[in-house]
């Protein structure tokens, strides 16, 4: 398979992963507000802490998320450009491996930094 029609099969299975990952989330929006809205036309007064909880800033869980998984990408691009061996393209893949590698570990280190910081405001 030619280079180029490896790279327009990569950007189509790309592109319908992404459109199917942005279609789950609209049903998931839609079923979360369809949710308030029952809830907001049964009984107003109950729905309040419903709506505060989640108005409150969430949690970090997204930062951790993305953080695996960008080490976890960057590792596989370091361990595939390892297995295939061609030393005249090895240095480009580990090269392209340091981004996701270096984000990652920022956001790692960032989110140890924000729960150390909390615990010990928390002992104080």
């Amino acid at each position: 398979m030619p280079a180029t029609e490896m790279v327009v099969m990569v950007a189509v299975v790309t592109a319908l992963a992404l459109s199917f990952i942005s279609v789950l989330r609209l049903f998931a929006m839609w079923i979360g507000h369809r949710t308030i809205r029952r809830a907001v036309e049964k009984d107003p007064d109950a729905a309040q802490p419903l709506l505060a909880q989640l108005a409150a800033p969430g949690g970090d869980e997204g930062d951790h998320r993305l953080s695996v998984i960008l080490v976890a990408v960057g590792i596989a691009m370091v361990v595939a450009s390892l297995i295939i061996g061609d030393p005249a393209w090895m240095h480009y893949a580990i090269a392209g491996a340091c981004f996701p590698l270096i984000v990652g570990t920022a956001l790692w280190l960032r989110l140890f930094m924000l729960e150390r910081a909390r615990r010990r405001g928390s002992q104080q």
